[in-house]
């Protein structure tokens, strides 16, 4: 007789055919979100110290550039300037084109008098209360009194002013290589440069024909886009080369450090120059040296960042 049996098999589960339980899945799902919340944080980092470097870097160039210029002009046409005392008793400015440019001084809003420290030789303040005043309208210090100083004397003017960005180019013809037909991009934001209340118009944006050998004029740009900074010329323009300047734009002074602060897509740079030994020490009194400073500002943040450079011109 045969006798057949039967038999529970235990099927055990392999490590391979395990599920993951619940916590097991918490965890991975933390370590991950930690992982990717860490990875970013760093990359976040690192593409806001490329935007610090870049907004550097680039007024570093704008200073650079602004001193190159004032290295190339008189002695007698950078700040402080100096000039023999004329028998109009009347002076034009000739570190400035605008009075947006003038840094206000004594904080009342407007280019005044107050702006500015006119002095003999040696260094004896000239007051405005003796009867010199600013003509805005035409940028002259006019009425100079013959009872402080006499005609063909030298004396010499120091107010700080914020410089105009300048830039050269071709007007394309096509958009062949990544550029737009008869578009150039500015470097920064456009302020008031005309000084008419309104910042980022056409009528801000100054400049020469090369080409013709013509100042620009607003009527030879088809458009300004102040969101991107493309300028755009009229047809009869492209292929043309061109030099633009304009002042960046600028808001009130929030941090009390005397200049307006940039805008928030704005570099903004200051001049202000002073007579000096040749040890560089400066002295309020006409010497053959005059140390020049040019300061460049922009917004990080909340923020307000500058870069500094100095330079010399003697006589």
């Amino acid at each position: 007789m045969q006798r057949s049996t039967n038999q529970n098999k235990n099927y055990l589960t392999t490590p391979k055919e395990q599920g993951f339980t619940l916590v097991e899945v918490i965890v991975a799902v933390a370590i991950l979100s930690f992982v990717i919340f860490a990875t970013l944080r760093v990359i976040t980092a690192s593409l806001n110290s490329i935007t610090r470097q870049g907004q550097r870097v680039k007024a570093l160039h704008l200073a650079q550039a602004h001193l190159a210029k004032l290295e190339a002009e008189s002695f007698s046409k950078v700040v402080p300037e100096s000039f023999v005392v004329p028998p109009t008793l009347e002076y034009q400015l000739k570190s400035i084109t605008s009075n947006s440019q003038i840094v206000d001084k004594d904080g009342i809003g407007d280019a005044s008098t107050g702006d500015f420290e006119l002095r003999q030789s040696d260094g004896a303040p000239i007051l405005s209360t003796t009867g010199w005043s600013y003509d805005s309208a035409n940028l002259r210090i006019i009425d100079i009194p013959t009872d402080e100083v006499e005609v063909g004397e030298e004396v010499y003017l120091e107010y700080k002013y914020y410089h105009l960005i300048e830039e050269g180019g071709t007007a394309p013809s096509s958009d062949e290589g990544g550029l737009k037909e008869r578009i150039i991009k500015l470097v920064t934001s456009v302020g008031d440069t005309d000084g008419n209340g309104t910042p980022g118009e056409k009528s801000d944006i100054l400049g020469d024909d090369l080409t013709d050998d013509d100042p620009l004029s607003s009527s030879d740009y088809e458009n300004f886009d102040p969101q991107t900074g493309e300028l755009t010329f009229i047809a009869t323009k492209q292929n043309h080369s061109v030099w633009i300047y304009y002042l960046p734009q600028k808001t009130t002074d929030t941090d009390g450090d005397g200049y307006d602060d940039p805008g928030d897509k704005s570099i903004l740079g200051v001049v202000e120059g002073s007579f000096c030994n040749p040890d560089g020490s400066s002295v309020p009194q006409i010497t053959n040296i005059k140390k020049l400073t040019v300061a460049e500002f922009w917004k990080q943040g909340k923020d307000v960042q500058s870069t500094t450079q100095e330079t010399y011109i003697t006589r």
